[in-house]
Parts: structure tokens; sequence; C-alpha cells
């Protein structure tokens, strides 16, 4: 094991270093996968220029027509 590895008896980890040796290579994996995808930075949302926020005020859209397109939907809530 790496010197990095072998520092996880300083984090909060230290009590399942034990657990992790007992499991499978498929159980380390899902660990593994959670760990990796836990520290992934959130999406943040796309910005809209101002020319189409401009655009906004001057298309008439109905609840009713944005129930029957989600992809209008999702353009009309930005």
């Amino acid at each position: 094991m790496t010197t990095l590895v072998q520092r996880i008896s300083e984090t909060p980890m230290a009590p399942y270093a034990a657990l992790l040796r007992g499991m499978t290579r498929e159980q380390k994996r899902i660990v593994v996968t959670y760990l990796t995808e836990s520290m992934e930075e959130p999406k943040t949302k796309r910005q809209v220029p101002a020319e189409f926020k401009k655009l906004r005020g001057i298309v008439n859209v109905t609840e009713e027509e944005m129930a029957r397109d989600e992809h209008l939907a999702h353009i009309m809530e930005r």
C-alpha cells in the first residue's frame, strides 16, 4: 500500500479499515464508486445570455402548452 493509503488511520474512516479488508472486490468497487461520486462538484445551471432573457416577455406560452411539451417547459423555467 502507498503511504497515502496507509494514512487512512488519520481519518474518520479508520474504524472501517478492518471492515474494508474483509470485503469482496465487488463490494469495494461499490464503496469506491460511492466515494468518487460524492467528491464530484455539483453541476451548476447553465447561464442564460441576457439577449435571451429579454425575449422572455415577448412569447406568450400557456401552462397547457408547457404541460404538453417538456422541452418547452424546461426552456420557460430558465
